[in-house]
């Protein structure tokens, strides 16, 4: 594996300038270790390597939190995403240069683009010995589809196939979803539009089987128990301790089983980065990402195993627009204008982020290939929407909180940021809970929650700002901005125009959401230069009624320990494989 893999967009040197001259810091963590907890997490790293020296030692990987579930359809985590791609295989499989064919040896497009059929390799096998058919693509796009189930990875199915919204809604019927089985080894998924990139986007996560008489046996949390946790990719679960670590061995009856070479994985859960960081150093973690921030620049300069990639998405402040005092969009965009976000990359952050002047990241490519951000001669985008990257507009924001009735902050009331609890995020929160004190006068709480808790916090809108961000893959646009939709269960600003059966609770409508609806769906029906102009049409409606404030594009850092461990793959997504991993010592 190259010891430094670099952005597509973002030029090496970028990455550079932005790593250098950095003051201040943070480490991100999804739960505040206790002092006692900590010596825990470092004593059970330690048992990992022992437990598993010699040939069949299994390669340790760290997971910087506790996924809430890894349930392949119904999954909306990057540690969920991480875990479930060494578990199941889809129809193609993500790499580091794209994708390449899986459970699907080969696939044939019709004349007008928008039928596929997928032939499927016939060797295939579930961990338990039955054979991998179409029919169990078939359950499984589809029973995203159902409205009972309600899963977090709808709009993957309900954007692209056929019937897949009409079930959903109600209009239409189950057998009407197209995605069906032909025969047992084929498979045939009819599209609402024409989409170039549809096999690559099948890799991700969500789009990968699970096994339906095991699945609707064992019932929800299936997939966290060794006898139900049936897989057909590379490995299969062995063990699960929560808290503590997962165990993944290799899957015999895995079709290519004779090219994974590792006996297994054991994932330790570290939430707290410096102390994995700790364990690294001592070679007992042979895989980790999420670094502490503030020893970023020095691990980037000195150790030759780290992993510098611009990330695929975007991180942003989300305002529940049903609530007051962000129900008005003065407020919205007072708080938006208010944020140094060259201060808080290069000062908190200090790991290549970049300030962020609008939602679509730089990453997300224009139909020609190009970029969809302006990056100037600095390495950072363009003012746009009123947003500085380089610093606070202050005077743009006490106009926008004065026109919404607090002049200099008079009379508006303490509101609350609420994120999920680590050090990084808590430093981020602090900084902007300091910038908005200073350049609007107006007094922000901060409140923590454990990562699954704030996930359904967001998700319901019992917030009033939040923390949010988004990864993106493949690189087109709708991958990241569809998070805005008004169908789109993870739209957590609640920013809806109509309601969404997937969100009961939100009763409250939001005409602004409507424009932004029009575009995105002039955007999937569209191709060449008019899709790529719908989808700024698209961002422009979010800016203008601003439900997010954009604040960095991040960076993506990450260390293998290639005295230990050859052969890890990293994807263009940012996903680690470990099928063709190869343990030294």
């Amino acid at each position: 594996m190259m010891k430094r893999k670099l952005a597509l967009f973002l030029s090496a040197a970028m990455i550079a300038a932005a790593l250098s001259g950095c003051g201040g810091g943070s480490s991100e963590t999804t739960a505040a270790a206790t002092e006692s907890q900590t010596e825990a997490a470092a004593g059970e790293t330690t048992a990992a390597v022992a437990d598993t020296e010699g040939s069949d030692r299994y390669l340790v990987w760290r997971l910087y939190q506790e996924p809430k579930q890894w349930d392949p359809t119904n999954n909306s985590e990057s540690v969920s995403d991480a875990i479930v791609k060494q578990l199941f295989e889809g129809l193609t499989v993500s790499t580091a240069d794209g994708f390449k064919p899986g459970i699907a040896e080969s696939w044939d497009v019709s004349e007008d683009g928008k039928t596929y059929t997928f032939h499927l390799r016939q060797d295939a096998k579930w961990s338990d010995g039955d054979p991998v058919t179409a029919k169990d693509f078939e359950y499984s796009w589809r029973r995203i589809c159902d409205p009972s189930f309600a899963s977090e990875a709808l709009q993957t199915m309900t954007d692209y196939v056929q019937g897949a919204q009409e079930y959903f809604d109600g209009t239409g019927s189950y057998d009407d979803i197209k995605a069906t089985a032909i025969d047992d080894y084929t498979f045939e998924v009819v599209l609402k539009n024409v989409t170039p990139f549809f096999p690559q986007l099948v890799a991700n996560d969500v789009y990968l089987p699970v096994k339906q008489d095991v699945v609707e046996a064992a019932g929800e949390g299936w997939e966290k128990k060794p006898e139900t946790c049936v897989s057909n990719g590379p490995f299969m679960l062995e063990e699960y301790q929560v808290g503590s670590h997962m165990l993944f061995k290799k899957n015999p009856n895995y079709y290519d089983a004779d090219a994974v070479s590792i006996p297994g994985i054991k994932a330790v859960i570290i939430t707290d980065d410096n102390t994995a960081y700790q364990a690294y150093q001592a070679g007992e973690i042979d895989v980790m990402d999420h670094l502490p921030s503030e020893q970023i620049p020095q691990i980037v300069a000195e150790d030759p195993n780290v992993i510098v990639s611009a990330d695929t998405g975007a991180q942003f402040l989300n305002f529940n627009v049903d609530k007051a005092p962000f129900d008005n969009v003065h407020v919205r965009k007072a708080v938006t204008y208010a944020i140094d976000r060259k201060q808080l990359v290069e000062q908190v952050l200090k790991d290549g982020s970049v300030p962020a002047s609008g939602f679509i990241a730089p990453t997300c490519e224009t139909t020609e290939g190009g970029s969809f951000r302006t990056m100037e001669d600095d390495g950072y985008p363009a003012e746009e929407y009123g947003i500085n990257p380089r610093q606070a507009n202050v005077e743009a924001a006490q106009q926008e909180l004065a026109e919404a009735g607090y002049p200099g902050g008079e009379g508006f009331p303490s509101v609350e940021l609420t994120y999920a609890n680590s050090d990084k995020n808590k430093k981020t929160c602090e900084a902007i809970q300091q910038m908005l004190e200073e350049n609007l006068g107006i007094t922000v709480t901060l409140r923590a929650e454990e990562s699954n808790v704030f996930t359904s916090t967001k998700n319901n809108g019992n917030y009033q700002m939040a923390t949010g961000g988004w990864t993106n893959s493949p690189y087109d646009a709708s991958g990241l901005i569809k998070l805005f939709y008004s169908q789109n269960g993870n739209n957590t600003p609640q920013w809806r125009w109509k309601e969404y059966i997937g969100a009961p609770h939100d009763t409250t409508l939001n005409p602004g959401n409507q424009a932004f609806d029009e575009a995105f769906d002039k955007a999937m029906a569209s191709q060449g230069t008019a899709r790529d102009d719908a989808w700024r049409e698209a961002e422009a409606a979010l800016m203008a009624d601003m439900p997010v404030a954009p604040l960095y594009y991040p960076s993506f850092t990450a260390l293998v320990n290639q005295d230990q461990v050859e052969n890890v793959e990293l994807t263009t997504s940012n996903s680690f494989m470990f099928k063709q991993a190869v343990i030294i010592q």
